[in-house]
This record gives structure tokens, sequence and C-alpha cells, in this order.
């Protein structure tokens, strides 16, 4: 009966939680929709942007009809029209910003519209700035590219040359043509004037009666190419520039305030029609959707309310019967036909602890480190056990890479110092370092060859330690150039890895005879592109990838290691045949002196 109370208990408290909710669903959207009409304020905000920026605009305009041919904006490199409107474009994007920020509290849609126009605006800005630059660069009258273009012309007008004044004056009508109109045909006819007063001043010059010296001719050709160069550095940047908004920066900054003024008259329209639709339409969506919640959570609460209560009032008589230790077999068919519902629930509860179980099992153990474990063959179908097997599979492989990897490790660590032992004999360092070849990666037996030259000129390839299990044997021996699989890898250079091994070329002996074996590896010792002999390598085992690689970088180490062996043989040889000369220095010059004194 206590527990039938419960149950009342916690549906009742289910339900002054749900009517909570629902009061702070209606708190929620009442607060969101006072959100939604503070937007309308930011509908005047938006009109002064719109309004900030036309001002910026016609400043913008004023700057291309009346400051371009003011020679204070070139002195002063700036105008009253070019600063207010930058000014203004920076008051707009301030404005645009605010406006944003608060659309996106709001999460109004179009605050994206918005970051759209902050980033017009702010190409816009930069677009302006740039075609300024460039008005500056151009300059007008003695300023800028035209000024300097004009100078090289009054310079050739102040020349004491008697030249043909109207080939000049022709050259300076075509420039102020082009500079006019900016079409391409003056500056073309431009350069053919140039041409023009080229031959007229050679043809003075080779004239008879001429007075000119080759320095005036040099000198007035260099200010007529230093003209033209001018007249072709104006017309490249007028193509920057564009003419009339027909391309160029022109056209780039045209186009960007049309697009500015689509998209502001867009928003403009789209704010002042949609916010008091928009609230109206919400209120009315929250009371529909707020009475139609209203009576479905009461009567789902209250249908939920008496259902569960007879389900655990019915549950409450078996326990009762359990308790008892009477028999339940009278309520089975009440069971099947009113609350079958409760025995799949007991037993999918049943079996789902079970599946738990099994799961805990099985990652205990595999966290103990038994990655062989196997899982209860009755769920290894189940999303879970798939998970965990899977997990149990990657944790195999990260510690078998971690296998691998330390015993890379650990082995270049370790033949890294046996290269550096030092020995009596230099046999004994090769036997030693086989020796540990072998041992180290689980082979049975080896041989280390050198790369030698003989007395007639050639090579040869010289058995310099061989090991084969626990019997080790020194064996003068040579091996041919040409022929079989050592004198294959001198010739190529490269590794040689074979798994099916022919039946003649080795066996393995061991104290129970002698085997072919299953994996046969031979190494070029190569360092610095030079060869300087052969490591061969034979296992009953096949070497794994890892293991190749590992004697790849090996050889090579050991192949640096011989080269050092010869260099600091070579370098003793070399002071001891120095010490000798200097000995016999010494005596030459003892005999010299007793010669001299006698």
């Amino acid at each position: 009966m206590i527990f039938h109370k419960t149950v009342r208990f916690r549906l009742l408290l289910l339900f002054v939680i749900n009517t909570t909710l629902l009061l702070v669903t209606l708190a929620v959207v009442y607060f969101g929709t006072r959100s939604l009409i503070e937007t309308n304020s930011l509908n005047e905000q938006f009109k002064a942007c719109n309004t900030i920026y036309t001002e910026s605009e016609i400043y913008y305009k004023n700057f291309l009809l009346d400051d371009l041919n003011s020679a204070e904006f070139y002195k002063n490199r700036k105008s009253t029209n070019t600063t207010r409107s930058v000014n203004l474009l920076d008051s707009a994007l301030f404005t645009v910003e605010e406006v944003r920020k608060k659309m996106d509290d709001l999460n109004d849609v179009r605050a994206k519209e918005l970051e759209f126009l902050r980033t017009d605006l702010e190409q816009l800005k930069s677009q302006q700035d740039f075609l300024m630059r460039k008005f500056l660069d151009l300059g007008y009258k003695d300023w800028g590219m035209i000024g300097n273009m004009r100078s090289k012309a009054h310079k050739i007008e102040k020349t004491e040359i008697n030249y043909d004044l109207g080939l000049l004056l022709t050259l300076r009508r075509h420039e102020k043509d082009f500079l006019l109109r900016g079409e391409q045909k003056y500056l073309k006819m431009f350069d053919e004037s140039v041409s023009e007063f080229e031959k007229s001043i050679i043809k003075l010059y080779l004239s008879p009666s001429t007075n000119l010296t080759e320095q005036d001719i040099r000198n007035l050709r260099a200010g007529l190419a230093a003209y033209q160069f001018g007249m072709h550095k104006v017309g490249d940047l007028f193509k920057v520039i564009g003419r009339s908004g027909n391309g160029g920066l022109m056209k780039s900054v045209s186009d960007l305030q049309e697009k500015i003024n689509t998209r502001l008259l867009s928003l403009s329209e789209n704010i002042s029609s949609s916010n008091e639709v928009y609230l109206q339409w919400m209120l009315g969506l929250f009371l529909v959707i707020f009475i139609l919640q209203s009576i479905i959570l009461s009567w789902f609460i209250f249908g939920f309310s008496n259902m569960v209560s007879k389900k655990f009032s019915f549950l409450n008589k078996v326990t009762q019967r359990l308790v008892k230790g009477e028999s339940i077999n009278d309520l089975k068919e009440e069971i099947k036909n009113d609350h079958d519902e409760i025995a799949d629930i007991s037993e999918l509860l049943i079996d789902i602890n079970d599946q738990f179980q099994a799961a805990h099992d099985f990652s205990n153990r595999v966290g103990e480190g038994e990655v062989d474990v196997t899982y209860t063959n009755k769920y290894t179908d189940k999303p879970l056990a798939l998970d965990l097997i899977k997990m149990r599979n990657q944790f195999q492989k990260v510690q078998e890479l971690e296998h691998k990897r330390n015993w890379v490790t650990n082995g270049m660590a370790k033949f890294a110092q046996l290269l550096r032992e030092k020995f009596d004999e230099e046999s004994e360092w090769y036997d030693n370092l086989l020796r540990n070849t072998i041992s180290y990666v689980g082979a049975s037996q080896g041989t280390f060859i050198l790369l030698r030259d003989n007395f007639k000129g050639g090579q040869t390839l010289d058995l310099v330690a061989l090991y084969a299990y626990d019997k080790k044997r020194y064996d003068e021996k040579q091996y041919s150039l040409e022929a079989g699989l050592l004198g294959q890898v001198y010739k190529e250079k490269e590794m040689l890895y074979i798994e099916d091994v022919p039946e003649d070329y080795v066996n393995i002996t061991s104290g129970m005879g002698e085997s072919r074996p299953n994996a046969l590896i031979i190494l070029p010792l190569i360092y610095a592109e030079k060869m300087y002999g052969i490591l061969e390598i034979s296992s009953f085992n096949k070497f794994d990838k890892y293991q190749v690689n590992f004697l790849e970088n090996l050889s090579e180490i050991i192949a640096s290691s011989i080269a050092d062996m010869n260099t600091s043989r070579v370098v003793i040889q070399l002071n001891e045949e120095l010490s000798k000369q200097k000995e016999r220095v010494r005596e030459l010059e003892n005999i010299i002196n007793e010669n001299v004194e006698n």
C-alpha cells in the first residue's frame, strides 16, 4: 500500500514538474517575443546606417568631380571629401556591427545578411582607399606620374637644339587627347609621333650644316624616351583605375556601391515588413500550442496514473505471493492477457543484466591484459559485445605495434653500443656483430662477407664471419661476383629477401641434422653509395616486414661503421708513413750538416 502511494506521489510530482516546464516555456517565449519587439528599434538604427552610407557616397562622388582636378588634393594627399567619405564609412560599419550583434543575440536570421553587408562595406572602404592612392600616384598637372611626364616634356621644350617644334606640339596634343579621353588610339598616335621625332633628330644630326654633338643628340633622345616611358606608365595606371566606371578600380567600386545599395534596400524592406507580422504569428502560435499541450498533458497524466496504478497493484500482488511462497500459476493467464508487458519487461531486464555482466567480465579480463579472451557466444551479435570485441582487437593491434616499435628501438640502441665496442682483432668485431644480429632477429645462421680489392686490381667477396646455431667456425672463402644470389646482390646493390629458398643454396645445421631454411635475406652493406660487403641471414621462421626494415637500416649503419674503420686504418697508415718520412728527413739533415762542417 505504501508502494502504491509512492507511485501516485511520483506521478503528482511529474504533473507539477511538467506544469512548471510549461510555465518556464511561457516565460521563455514571452521574453523571446519581447526581444523580437525590441528589434523594431533596430529599424531606426538601420535607417541611420543607410543615411550615413548615402552621405559617404555623396562625398565620394564630390571627390571624383572636384578633387581630381584640384592641386590641393595632390599637395595634401587628402581632401575634405575623402576624409569625410572614409569617416562616414567607418560610422556605417560601426552601426551595422552594432545592429548585427543585437540581431545575433536575438537569434535573428537577418544577422547573417548584416554580416555580408559589413563585409561589403569593408571591401568598399578598402577599394576606395586603394583607388584614392592610385589617383594620387597618377597625379595632376605638376603632381604624380602626370607631373613627372610633363616635366620630361618641358625639359625637351627648353633644350637649345633647333628641332622641329611642330612635332613636339603634335606629341603634346596626343598627350592631352589621351589624358582627356583615355582612348588607346591616342597612345598609339603618340608612339608614332615619337618615332617621327626621333627620325627628325637623327636627320638633323646628319645634316652637313649642323653643329650638334653626339652627346647633344643622346641627351635629347634620352629625354624623349623618358617622356614616352612616363606616358606609358600613365597609360598603364589609367587601365588599373579605369575610365568613367567602365573598367578597372572605378568599375569595381561602382559595382560594390550598387551591390551595397541593393542589399540595404532589401534589408530595409525586410526589417520594416517582417517584424510585426512575425511577432503576431509567434504570439498566436504560442497560445495555440500552450492550450494543446495543457490538454494533452492533463489527459496523459491522468491516464498514465490510472494505468501505472493498476500495473503496480498487480506487481504488488505478485510480489506478496512470491514472498509468502504461494504459487502464481493462476496469475499467468492474467499476466498474458492484461499485464503481459510486465513479464516482457522483466525478461528484458534480466537479459540486459546478463549482457552487462558478460561485458563487465570481458572488459575486466581485457583490462588485466588477456587480449585473447573470448566473448560469451550468446551475446556476440549484440552492439555492446561488438564494440567491446572491436576494442579488444584494437588493443591487440596497439600492443603488437608497441612491441614492434620497442623491438626496433631497443635493437637500434643495442647495436649502436655493439658497433662502438673495441676488439683486439677485427675478425672478433665482425664475429660479435654477426652473432648478436642472428640472435636478435631470431634467425638460425648467417655469414658476414666483405668486398675487398685484390692484387689484380679487381674485387672479391671474402667471408670474414660465419654463425650457425651454437657452432661457430671461421673459414677463408671467396664468393663469385658474377654468379649466384650474392653476385646478384653485388650487381644490383639492393636487398634480396626470398621465402622459397633454392634446395641447393644453403642448409641450416642443427642437432637433428640439416634442413632447408624457410627465409633468406641478403643485405648489401652500402654507405654513401659505396658498397662494403654483404650480410646473409637464413632462418626457419619467415621475417616480418618490420624485421626486414630493421635489418635494412642496420645494414646501412654497419656499412657506415666499416667505412669509419677503413678511414681510421688509412689515417693510421698515413701517420706511420709520415713519421717514417720525418725520420728520413732528419737523417738527411744530419748528413748534410756533417758534410758542411767538414
